[in-house]
């Protein structure tokens, strides 16, 4: 974080506005369900555009959002779509249908070749 996201936390919390509800640490995603998630990625891709010219890529993250708190259950995986210049989070985020049509033929690859 940002020396000054710190400084800006701590003044917050100082004066009431910051109250911690959640504390995890990332969890790194599990090789074999990536691995899984990545042949469903280009299963999707394949059926989406016949032939793949480029290989599906792999993004490292330590895994946050929802596999900081479910990780005590079970094994955690994701999978992103492609967000237009990188940003994520963030009211400029953007899409293309396309890329959600791939996620979504992912998703649903998924169990027909994986469980």
């Amino acid at each position: 974080m940002p020396m000054g996201a710190d400084f800006l936390n701590l003044y917050k919390e100082q004066v009431g506005l910051y109250r911690e509800t959640h504390d995890a640490n990332a969890v790194i995603c599990d090789t074999e369900l990536s691995s899984q998630l990545k042949s469903s990625a280009y299963t999707a891709v394949k059926r989406m555009e016949g032939e793949i010219q480029d290989e599906v890529p792999v993004v490292m993250s330590g895994a946050g959002h929802d596999a900081m708190a479910m990780s005590h259950l079970t094994k955690v995986g994701m999978l992103f779509v492609r967000c237009c210049g990188g940003i994520s989070h963030s009211p400029a985020e953007h899409v293309l249908d396309d890329d959600v049509w791939a996620a979504g033929l992912a998703i649903l690859a998924f169990p027909e070749t994986h469980i």
